[in-house]
């Protein structure tokens, strides 16, 4: 199965200022078998200036499936409070299939790329309500032209 494309810088900066905001208790969850462990350590460490990973544990923002389980690959996902206005690019990227994050009264949007490329934006796996200031500065050197607007 192919990546979705990365969204555009505009719509980026536009996605992770809606999905900092504290209210909107954006999580970030990976999900990936155990052979595809070290790109993905690599290439978080890479994206976030060296932020530890959390736990893997089952029901965590972090788990990784034990060699030999028939699991695809990396799946990454954005869990969220739709909490309005919400910026046109959200509502097109998300998801409610009445599963246990809309129980939550959450969304889910399933976007390798654009988690990648929130990660770049300094968010982290887990909650990142906490992360607004650590966000922020990601944010002004990732977007030195429209942070500073």
């Amino acid at each position: 199965m192919a990546r979705k494309p990365q969204i555009p810088d505009d719509e980026l900066f536009e996605v992770a200022t809606y999905l900092q905001r504290p209210e909107v208790e954006a999580e970030i969850h990976a999900e990936l078998p155990g052979r595809r462990r070290t790109e993905f350590e690599e290439e978080y460490a890479r994206l976030t200036d060296s932020a530890p990973l959390p736990a893997s544990e089952v029901r965590s923002s972090f788990y990784v499936w034990p060699e030999g389980t028939n699991k695809y690959g990396l799946e990454l996902r954005i869990y969220f409070r739709d909490i309005p206005p919400t910026p046109p690019p959200i509502s097109r990227l998300f998801t409610d299939h009445g599963k246990w994050y809309a129980r939550q009264e959450k969304y889910r949007i399933n976007h390798t790329n654009l988690v990648f490329q929130l990660l770049e934006c300094g968010f982290l796996l887990g909650n990142n309500a906490d992360n607004t200031d650590r966000i922020t500065q990601f944010m002004a050197r990732r977007f030195p032209s429209i942070a500073n607007t």
